[in-house]
């Protein structure tokens, strides 16, 4: 934990009224979802643990998450308390990739993922993997790109002298992974399988289940396009990502040509399920980094917006991670919200992709935030963490 001074300790306090004060806002209704409310105060967590790192992030936004439960326009009551906890460990998980700790945040939420899938729920696996599935899919999206979204922060450091000085942790975690080519790699194996399976069924993937009588379908790709004669055609995506990848490593120099046609083959297979949807996103951001690598006039500041939205959004998942997780457990279900298990794995299904929609929204609004927020305290020299700022 980093040595408090009275800066810290003022930012701390102010960010946790910051937090109990937003919470007086009224919630944004989803596109499409006007049920679903996004909570603008929920935001402010990944920006609490991008400034204040991940103990006084975390404590300022417990502060004012205790607060904004227990007095008006709370309501102190159970099933809040049980999901007080969500934006603590955003900005928690936030704040240790921001320190260079990234392995820890990984693990954490590798496990609040894990959890999930022994809870009943998912129980018995072989029959409920699809509610484990839509469950956590975008949670395990949101695990897989820390690792690049943390080679990322490394190269901003190196870009601006002031933050790459007061980083020494991002210095000594240097090694030399290609995350891009990783991250292509993954979308082309996703998007092959996607392809295949529909080239052999002839049709697009469904997924169904039974519940109370009644039969739910989920299905990945647009009928008009996967059936006979298009069927067979659609590997060519992910073969053309392959292609795409092995020139890039034989000439590098036509990068800005090979990222540009791994962004355009992920979205293309939006039309056959975008390899279950994870692929087209690796894809995409593959492609980007790609595309971020050869172009020389790529402006910091838009690295920085990039790199403050894929921690937001990490840090957002990991909010819901625990959201889910603690809202599988029986004594919560059962005794706090009184929902028998085929409900709780009914509410699982409805609208999956209603809350990663959420997320990215809650992600956008976070940046938009935080990098004039972030750029103003480093002019003033707060006194900010880790790479944010030069120490003293």
């Amino acid at each position: 934990m980093e040595h408090l001074d009275s800066r810290k300790i003022a930012l701390t306090s102010v960010f946790a009224a910051l937090y109990y004060m937003m919470s007086y806002l009224p919630g944004v209704p989803a596109i499409g979802l006007p049920q679903v409310k996004i909570q603008i105060e929920a935001c402010m967590a990944s920006i609490f643990g991008l400034i204040l790192g991940p103990y006084l992030g975390a404590l300022a936004t417990f502060i004012g998450v205790f607060a904004a439960w227990a007095f008006p326009p709370g309501k102190a009551d159970l099933p809040g308390l049980v999901f007080l906890p969500s934006p603590v460990i955003n900005a928690f998980i936030t704040g240790l990739i921001c320190n260079g700790r990234w392995k820890r945040a990984f693990v954490i939420l590798a496990l609040l993922i894990a959890a999930f899938w022994i809870l009943p729920p998912a129980q018995p696996i072989e029959q409920n993997f699809i509610v484990g599935f839509i469950a956590m899919w975008d949670k395990i999206l949101a695990l897989f790109l820390i690792p690049p979204t943390f080679s990322l922060m490394r190269r901003m450091a190196f870009r601006s002298p002031e933050m790459g000085s007061a980083h020494g942790d991002l210095g000594r975690e240097i090694k030399k992974y290609n995350w891009a080519a990783i991250l292509s790699l993954l979308s082309a194996v996703l998007i092959l399988i996607n392809a295949f399976m529909i080239a052999v069924n002839g049709d697009v993937l469904k997924f169904s289940f039974e519940f109370q009588n009644e039969t739910y379908k989920i299905s990945f790709g647009s009928k008009f396009f996967v059936k006979p004669p298009y069927g067979y055609l659609w590997p060519a995506l992910g073969i053309g990502i392959f292609v795409s990848m092995i020139i890039l490593h034989i000439k590098p120099e036509y990068s800005m040509f090979c990222g540009g046609a791994i962004i355009a083959l992920s979205g293309l297979s939006a039309i056959i399920g975008g390899g279950f949807i994870a692929g087209l996103i690796l894809g995409v951001i593959g492609g980007f980094l790609i595309v971020i690598k050869k172009a020389q006039t790529f402006k910091a500041s838009s690295m920085e917006y990039l790199t403050y939205f894929l921690l937001a959004f990490i840090g957002n998942e990991a909010d819901n991670a625990w959201g889910n997780t603690i809202f599988a457990v029986p004594a919560v279900y059962e005794e706090i919200f009184q929902m028998p298990l085929e409900f709780v794995r009914l509410a699982f299904l409805i609208s999956p992709y209603a809350y990663f929609i959420i997320r990215i929204i809650q992600a956008i609004i976070a940046t938009l935030i935080a990098v004039p927020l972030i750029n103003n305290l480093r002019s003033a020299r707060f006194g900010l963490p880790s790479m944010l700022i030069g120490k003293d």
